[in-house]
């Protein structure tokens, strides 16, 4: 019996140390998967934009675009350098152009924003991530009173903090942040949204190790003309990510598809004799326009195996088009 216990025993040492070696290698395994990597990510797209203004304080439209739709395609580019066990810093760099906008008799204006962004950030790929970021960009905003060789042009900087929380197969996000801008080619640089807070949520939901579905939702309050106005901003966004396998040639492709979608409004301060929303001196009132847009894209990365991996260790932060929020102020002028 006693041989019978001892060789018993003797078996379960033998079997704990070997799943203990085996769950020690799974150990390792994943450690090595979820260290922070060196990584990138390019995504291209076109789509289409269509815009939706008035003016309700007096009913005619708001001084938002010569065309109510047009094309659209942007390119972005991200790279994550890892600066030890946590730190990571990443820099941003996205261009926006849209085509016909803005004309009239003169011809066609080509409208574009651009920006450069930088994050420094702590994370464990295993709980979350907290950070900061800032950067500056700039672009053209319209015909500038007709005239099409000289559109108006903006600068902006931003500068804000971001968290990230990983639980199991959902990442929540959110930023928060200051935002400022200026005209930099024309006396009214007043009316360009400037000296806003803002506020950002994303959620992504990894489906599997190809596809995602991606959620966000933003909102900016800041100053517009001269009094100032209250100027307000929100910006909404579903976007879905796959990967086409097997496709002829370029073989596996990751594309996804996009919807963005905003509104801004302009709401004039009582007693502005500018009277930029529509409504006479004296009196408050109101302006806003929306516009949707959808786009279909590709992108190209490195570092990770899949989806949720590299969102967790790699490029996984971003940045909205401020942009186009800038230039909001302009067109509800």
């Amino acid at each position: 019996m006693k041989t019978l216990y001892s060789s018993a025993i003797g078996c379960m040492a033998v079997a704990c140390v070997a799943v203990t070696g085996t769950a020690n290698a799974t150990d390792m395994d994943y450690e090595r998967a979820m260290e922070l990597a060196i990584s990138g990510v390019v995504e291209s797209w076109n789509g289409y934009t269509f815009v939706d203004g008035y003016s309700p304080a007096s009913g005619a439209a708001a001084n938002v675009l010569s065309h109510d739709d047009y094309l659209v395609s942007g390119t972005s580019g991200r790279l994550s350098l890892p600066l030890g066990d946590s730190l990571s810093i990443q820099q941003d760099v996205d261009l926006e152009i849209t085509g016909n906008a803005y004309e009239d008799e003169t011809g066609n204006n080509y409208i574009y924003s651009y920006q450069m962004g930088t994050h420094l950030s702590f994370r464990d790929p295993g709980m979350g991530l907290i950070g900061a970021f800032g950067g500056w960009g700039g672009g053209n905003t319209d015909g500038n009173g007709g005239n099409n060789q000289n559109p108006d042009s903006v600068e902006y900087y931003f500068l804000g903090g971001e968290v990230q929380g990983y639980l199991e197969d959902l990442t929540l996000y959110v930023q928060a942040g200051y935002l400022d801008g200026e005209r930099t080619n024309n006396q009214n640089q007043d009316d360009t949204f400037r000296d806003a807070a803002f506020v950002r949520g994303v959620a992504r939901w990894f489906m599997s190790e190809s596809s995602r579905l991606e959620l966000e939702l933003s909102y900016a309050d800041g100053d517009a003309d001269t009094e100032p106005d209250s100027h307000t901003v929100l910006e909404w966004g579903v976007r879905y990510d796959t990967v086409l396998a097997g496709l002829p040639i370029i073989g596996d492709t990751p594309v996804f598809v996009r919807y963005r979608g905003a509104r801004f409004e302009n709401e004039d301060t009582p007693g502005n004799p500018n009277g930029g929303g529509g409504g006479e001196a004296g009196q408050g009132s109101t302006e806003e326009y929306f516009d949707h847009t959808i786009m279909v894209g590709t992108r190209w990365s490195f570092g990770g195996d899949n989806m949720k991996q590299f969102d967790r260790v790699g490029a996984t932060l971003d940045l909205p088009n401020f942009g186009r929020w800038v230039a909001s102020g302009e067109n509800l002028d």
